[in-house]
């Protein structure tokens, strides 16, 4: 193997992923982080995985929810980017200035959302300093097919 990261570091940085923001919790405890590690996966049920750091405070927030919602965002949307990309500290305010919606669960999500998709959480499984999370699609929509998704590219795949 290559002594330098350099090429390891590019070649994982290609890999593309969408932009969104994931939500929980519903009322006073309703937070959402900015989520790019997001994909599909399974028909019957319909479910996604979202993928988590270990550390961060959100993990907590989710498995006491059960619940969560991923709002797509548009190319058009890479303001929400800011806003989300820090996090939040529990107790803190995630949508100060935001429109939100609520999911038949509670969990707010983004009113402006390219799409979204309210999950039931059913599982969960680490193998890195992420643990994936699986959850069930109950509902969902899509605001508008004019726009494309916000994707990403990362310079470097070693990092955010």
């Amino acid at each position: 193997m290559n002594e330098s990261p350099e090429p390891l570091m590019q070649a994982l940085g290609r890999v593309a992923s969408g932009l969104y923001i994931v939500t929980t919790g519903s009322g006073a405890d309703a937070t959402g982080f900015l989520g790019s590690w997001i994909m599909q996966a399974g028909f019957e049920p319909p479910a996604l995985t979202v993928a988590v750091h270990r550390d961060r405070a959100v993990l907590g927030a989710l498995r006491e929810s059960g619940h969560f919602c991923v709002s797509v965002l548009a190319s058009s949307s890479m303001d929400l980017v800011g806003h989300f990309a820090r996090g939040f500290a529990p107790g803190e305010d995630a949508f100060v200035g935001l429109d939100t919606e609520l999911t038949d669960g509670g969990v707010p999500y983004l009113a402006d959302a390219h799409a979204y998709l309210s999950c039931k959480l059913l599982g969960e499984a680490t193998w890195s300093d992420h643990v994936i999370l699986c959850g069930e699609v109950l509902a969902g929509d899509c605001r508008s097919l004019e726009e494309d998704p916000a994707t990403h590219i990362r310079k470097n795949g070693l990092r955010y």
